[in-house]
């Protein structure tokens, strides 16, 4: 993973800053530059394109919840507590043209933590699911989809279906689908 500088830093900002009243779509490379005060030379010392600094933003800010998470419960409840504080910005990500992308790159971010988590020695069950499994990489894809799809629902009920009642049905499912008795 590269090392985040502050330049990276300040596009990544200035990316969520514009995702709040903007659609991803829209946005260009300008706009993102002026808004984190930086030159069009910078951004593309750094990024490909928009949809780069989209992917490394996503990483991120999923690298930050799933660090200050010790199981998978807890990460489950700041990644729901995270969209709900931040549902303009995935409302303007998931409205966009882009959406089966975004939906693809935050499966693959959340089963490489998954997979990830496996390596490490842990009593959260789920872990210890995927690292009894035979096909661990199945299983974690299956997961994050489970996870993925109950925000889906979520935003689709927008947004009001209460986040306790969120949580608590996707850390059930997850739980459900780690068993050892259905594996």
């Amino acid at each position: 993973m590269m090392r985040v500088t502050r330049t990276v830093r300040d596009f990544q900002n200035a990316l969520m800053v514009l995702l709040e009243t903007n659609s991803f779509d829209h946005l260009t490379v300008d706009q993102i530059c002026k808004e984190a005060l930086l030159h069009r030379s910078s951004f593309y010392r750094y990024f490909n394109d928009k949809y780069d600094l989209l992917e490394q933003t996503l990483k991120a800010q999923v690298v930050r919840i799933v660090d200050n998470g010790n199981s998978e419960d807890d990460i489950v409840k700041q990644v729901v507590m995270y969209i709900d504080q931040h549902r303009d910005v995935v409302r303007h990500l998931a409205a966009s043209d882009t959406h089966s992308s975004l939906y693809s790159e935050l499966l693959q971010i959340l089963t490489q933590m998954f997979l990830e988590r496996r390596e490490q020695e842990s009593s959260d069950p789920v872990i210890q699911a995927l690292q009894k499994s035979d096909n661990p990489e199945l299983l974690a894809y299956t997961l994050s989809g489970a996870i993925l799809g109950g925000f889906h629902w979520w935003q689709s009920k927008n947004y009001k279906v209460p986040v306790a009642e969120v949580i608590s049905f996707v850390r059930e499912t997850v739980h459900s689908l780690s068993d050892d008795k259905k594996m």
